[in-house]
């Protein structure tokens, strides 16, 4: 079911110092009775939502009308992580490292630490472990596939820009199920010539390769960098024909439990994060919201199941963002396209009033078409911040940065009492991964 494959190069190992378990509490009325929890779990999912904090969750929320399904599902257990870097505030790069490898290291490094002469060593990640392991692996991604969080369990290089060495490394892992975007982005070429993987390029060939069985490997790369943002998806054309991130979980849940030794599977919600930089309250909520409906779906995969962890957690919180009562939920989610949608539509000639009236409803004051004048794209986040009532971290010509806003972390399933606990190194996540695998 899997391609064999070795690594020659020395590895450091973390072991994790395991916790205990939580005992499983009765299922709700209606739900299947989970059988009690294993040892450990024979398979993983892993929902990283780029750019998480507590106010994301509860703009989703706002913008969704009502609880998210993270706010109603029962979860084993809750934690808050601290997403510090040896750099100080990370990026998606050590933070991604931080939960795949369990060690924490510099800014742009993919799963590398340094040594004391002043090196680079290895740091083997969970997915790598799992596939020594005899289990099936997954990653998917709705930013570019050789993007640091995905790259991070599949790559080991010092610099996150290094596309083409990280999907090279990537095309050796033996990865059962591998999809985002970046078709065109540049340097995914390795992933491109594989005759022992099958290529989808559509949703409905993802489909179909579901239904006939496939038990992998199968790639799907879509769009030129990161995919399309929800709130574009219409008017770029991509509704139907792409998958959506809910439509690649259920794909990779079909794939890769037909191995009977288990999988481990990463799913990010790499949107979140871009939509927290160009400081768009809209988008963030509805990319939000997509990444709980993906949890949805494992959760209603797993839920009679006592063999899967599912752990949903970030890399870091983007943004600053703060959310109030004064938020203006019923406006945010009037907001039918992002502001880099109505940006690209005013570069190319169309007026700034109208184009932001077309997609938000609001009617332009002279001094907010001089902000957008002044300000770009980065203009209309200021003047939608300001109407809807949200805060960020950055104005004008700034975008939204990476902060240390302590980042959520839900755990269910086998082994979840061992993330429970407040404000922990991220690193924990990559050790109590790694341990489960030790054997």
């Amino acid at each position: 079911m899997r391609r064999t494959t070795s690594r020659t190069s020395a590895v450091i190992v973390v072991l994790a110092i395991l916790g205990s378990v939580l005992a499983a509490s009765p299922a709700s009325a209606g739900k299947p009775v989970k059988p009690p929890p294993s040892t450990a779990p024979k398979n993983v999912i892993l929902f990283i939502v780029d750019g998480l904090g507590s106010a994301q969750i509860a703009l989703g929320r706002g913008v969704n009308g009502g609880p998210l399904f993270l706010d109603q599902a029962r979860w084993d257990a809750k934690g808050t992580l601290d997403s510090s870097s040896l750099d100080g505030i990370t990026d998606s790069a050590a933070g991604g490292t931080a939960l795949a490898a369990g060690v924490e290291t510099h800014n742009g490094w993919l799963s590398m630490v340094p040594t004391a002469d002043g090196g680079a060593a290895i740091a083997e990640t969970v997915l790598e472990r799992a596939e020594d392991r005899g289990k099936s692996t997954g990653l998917i991604s709705d930013s570019y596939i050789t993007d640091a969080t995905p790259g991070a369990f599949a790559a080991h290089v010092t610099s996150r820009s290094s596309s083409l060495e990280i999907s090279g490394q990537m095309a050796g892992q033996g990865i059962e199920f591998l999809m985002g975007g970046g078709l065109r982005q540049g340097g995914v070429e390795p992933l491109l010539d594989d005759p022992s993987v099958t290529y989808v390029w559509s949703k409905t060939e993802m489909d179909s390769y579901v239904a006939t069985g496939g038990a992998g490997p199968v790639y799907g790369f879509f769009d030129s960098w990161n995919m399309v943002y929800n709130l574009d998806r219409d008017d770029e054309g991509v509704a139907g024909t792409d998958p959506t991130l809910p439509e690649m979980t259920a794909a990779a849940l079909a794939t890769l439990s037909k191995d009977s030794d288990g999988f481990f599977l990463m799913v990010e919600a790499g949107l979140v994060d871009w939509a927290g930089h160009a400081r768009d309250g809209a988008s963030l909520a509805s990319e939000m919201i997509e990444a709980d409906q993906a949890l949805r779906v494992a959760r209603d995969w797993a839920q009679s199941r006592s063999d899967t962890l599912i752990i949903l957690t970030g890399d870091h919180e983007t943004g600053n963002l703060g959310v109030s009562p004064k938020t203006d939920f019923a406006a945010l989610r009037r907001q039918t396209a992002t502001t880099e949608f109505m940006w690209g539509l005013i570069q190319a000639g169309a007026p700034i009033g109208s184009t932001v009236s077309t997609y938000t409803g609001l009617s332009l004051k002279g001094s907010e078409v001089q902000t957008i004048v002044n300000c770009g794209e980065h203009g209309i986040s200021d003047v939608l911040a300001a109407r809807w009532k949200l805060t960020w971290n950055g104005t004008c010509t700034d975008e939204g940065e990476h902060t240390l806003v302590p980042v959520p972390l839900f755990a269910w399933g086998p082994r979840a009492g061992d993330f429970a606990g407040t404000f922990y190194d991220n690193e924990r996540v990559g050790t109590n991964l790694l341990g489960y695998l030790a054997a």
